[in-house]
């Protein structure tokens, strides 16, 4: 972490223009598979070139780069210029952390905005983060809220995506018919159940994980 740190600094926060002879799609593949490597520091310099670049998933993973080492300013304008063309994580990013005030005035509701945009598209984690949004009463969503047919979509849509909160919530909902203005529904619940039970490779006959044999 210090490292990266002192990578970005000196970097004059990663944002100064580097000396990558590639084009932005070739500089963004070379971070990414840095990054998926586990070479955060490697993939910092053809990332940031690519962005210079305005190639937009480049900035939407720089941003989340530098926004798990706190330099939060340079984050939010580098997802907020990704989200502007369209790429989902960019506006994935600049929703979560509107959320939370990160890097920018805390604006719940704006920041679930883009979310949302982000969870029509198809974007994962922003259906799940929506899912969760109506189970907790998150994102600005209330106890009314809950029982909306929007609450039941974006769940339903989660627990398409194996999101175990999602899965439980509608397992217990078809078994008891008192949440989200779902009836009883023994089959539904049993079937989200065992999704569940796959899941956490839980063996329903003995209640535990199933042991493997060597």
């Amino acid at each position: 972490m210090m490292v990266l740190r002192a990578w970005c600094l000196a970097a004059g926060a990663c944002l100064l223009a580097g000396g990558a002879v590639a084009g932005p799609e070739d500089d963004y593949q070379a971070g990414l598979k840095s990054y998926r490597n586990g070479d955060i520091v490697g993939a910092m310099t053809p990332l940031r070139q690519a962005s210079l670049e305005g190639h937009a998933k480049a900035q939407a993973l720089l941003a989340e780069i530098l926004d798990r080492t706190d330099f939060d300013d340079d984050a939010i304008a580098l997802y907020r210029k990704s989200a502007a063309q369209g790429d989902l994580d960019g506006m994935f990013g600049l929703g979560v952390m509107t959320v939370s005030g990160e890097g920018t005035k805390k604006d719940v509701l704006g920041g679930r905005t883009w979310i949302l945009k982000a969870a029509e598209s198809g974007h994962v984690l922003a259906i799940n983060a929506m899912a969760q949004g109506y189970l907790k009463g998150e994102l600005g969503l209330t106890e009314a809220d809950r029982n909306t047919p929007d609450a039941l979509r974006w769940i339903k849509r989660a627990a398409e995506n194996d999101y175990l909160p999602a899965i439980d919530a509608l397992a217990a909902a078809y078994s008891s018919g008192n949440a989200f203005g779902l009836p009883v529904d023994r089959a539904l619940s049993e079937q989200y159940q065992a999704q569940a039970n796959r899941i956490r490779n839980v063996d329903p006959g003995k209640g535990k994980k199933k042991q493997r044999r060597i």
